[in-house]
């Protein structure tokens, strides 16, 4: 038998052995040298199999040669030769996105491992912010970082905040890595920003306290505003704030009367003007509901008419809370009857065009406040005086009477603030009263005091004093 690389050569091979008339060499020696050159092509090839051909020529012993053609496939054995570890193959990966909100804690996941058998990986982070905390978790391989952000971590006038974190795998145990030595302390880097969030919570919580289901007519009655507010502390720069207003839900089903505005009697609380922090994210706004200043409007039936045999008139309000960031609360309705206790035929005062409960005044300010003072009896005549009041400038009031009769007078305050006011000789009050007279009787005096005080924010309407003639030239 003899064997050669290729069938092309196979045949001139067989026709020479014929020619020698049965000349023979053992082919071992050949077959060997071939399959080892097949080793070594299959050795090279990584994807599939190689396939070997064999050409065997057979001598029988009649004169027809008969050449035998063998197919061996063999699987090729795919060595993988170990290269040298690299720091990319320390797999270091963390959530997407690290995104936190202030006042609330969150918590991320960041994984970090050699796949070596027996190797451990220590991961650290630099510039965390203050408070965040990175530590390993039951879960293998995963660490966990986590951070409550503190109430202002985002800057006033933003919404959201970028810190850049660079977190580090270091390679403390190489495991049955065969160069252990150099991959031992071995790192990997990874680069993330974490961001921050303004507390989006809207207020809640929103509490009305102090308002009766009735409360009387020519009465101060304080009452408060209280609301949670997330986010938002002592400290904070922005207040949460309020508003006030008329629902015009005036018809209430089963009742024949109308629900009127109570909003024009709420006005601020002089004396507790700023919103007070009670902590825990908890606010209180003190305020005024007022029937003495303001008149209070006669009750009205669901026509529109006036309910002359009404011994009060039912308002409505609903009050909602803001917070900085402008999200707020839901409208809740205060509902009250203000009962009458004023003589009917008493004049009553009406400075709802204030809308608060002093006047604010600033040195050189030129004052103009109009008001209106009226009786309930249409036939009535009204009188309004007032008193020196020794204040600064001297304010005057002047009446006159209304369009619609002598039962109302349009009155009008005027004041010229001199320059020299101070807060001390600003505190005090101008006093009027009014009568009603019919038929020869006179009413009741309704008094009224109308407090001033000095603006907490000058209006700086007074020019700065001259420089003396000695002075100008010095500054030259």
């Amino acid at each position: 038998m003899k064997t050669v690389k290729s069938l092309m050569i196979a045949i001139p091979a067989a026709m020479a052995l014929t020619a020698c008339d049965g000349w023979q060499k053992n082919p071992s020696s050949d077959l060997q040298e071939m399959r080892a050159q097949a080793k070594t092509i299959t050795e090279m090839g990584p994807d599939k199999p190689q396939t070997i051909t064999e050409t065997v020529v057979v001598t029988k012993p009649s004169p027809v040669e008969v050449t035998k053609t063998v197919v061996v496939e063999k699987e090729v054995e795919v060595k993988v030769k170990e290269t040298d570890i690299t720091r990319s193959m320390i797999l270091l990966t963390a959530d997407s996105e690290m995104t936190f909100s202030e006042g609330v804690s969150s918590s991320y996941k960041i994984r970090a491992s050699l796949p070596v058998p027996g190797a451990a990986v220590t991961l650290t982070a630099s510039n965390l912010p203050e408070g965040a905390s990175l530590k390993p978790s039951s879960e293998k391989d995963v660490y966990v970082l986590t951070w409550n952000p503190p109430m202002y971590t985002v800057d006033a006038g933003k919404s959201l905040k970028s810190i850049p974190v660079k977190f580090t795998a270091t390679v403390t145990n190489a495991g049955t890595s065969k160069n252990a030595d150099a991959v031992k302390g071995m790192i990997n880097e990874l680069d993330k920003t974490l961001f921050v969030t303004k507390n989006q919570v809207a207020p809640s919580a929103l509490t009305v306290s102090g308002i009766a289901a009735e409360t009387s007519e020519d009465q101060l009655t304080p009452f408060s505003v209280t609301v949670t507010v997330p986010g938002i502390d002592g400290k904070s720069s922005q207040k949460p704030r309020i508003v006030i207003s008329y629902d015009a839900n005036a018809i209430t089903a089963g009742n024949d009367f109308l629900e009127l505005d109570g909003s024009r009697y709420v006005i601020a609380d002089l004396n507790k003007k700023d919103a007070e922090y009670l902590g825990d994210s908890k606010w209180k706004i003190n305020l005024i509901f007022d029937t003495k200043n303001i008149a209070v409007q006669p009750q009205l039936a669901k026509d529109g008419t006036i309910m002359l045999q009404a011994n009060g008139t039912r308002v409505r309000f609903s009050v909602k809370a803001f917070s900085p960031n402008g999200l707020s609360t839901a409208e809740s309705v205060v509902q009250t009857k203000i009962v009458y206790t004023k003589t009917i035929s008493a004049p009553r005062f009406d400075v709802s065009g204030l809308g608060k409960q002093g006047l604010e005044v600033s040195p050189g300010e030129k004052v103009t406040l109009r008001f209106a003072v009226s009786s309930s009896s249409k036939n009535a005549v009204v009188a309004v005086e007032s008193k020196n009041s020794g204040l600064p400038g001297n304010p005057q009031v002047s009446c006159e009477t209304s369009a619609v009769g002598s039962n109302k007078q349009e009155c009008t305050l005027t004041w010229e603030v001199p320059c020299d006011a101070t807060s001390k000789t600003l505190k005090g009050a101008i006093e009027m009263s009014a009568t009603g007279s019919l038929n020869g009787q006179v009413s009741n005096v309704t008094e009224y005091a109308l407090k001033t005080v000095k603006a907490a924010k000058d209006k700086k309407l007074c020019a700065a004093p001259a420089k003396t003639a000695a002075k100008a030239a010095e500054a030259k």
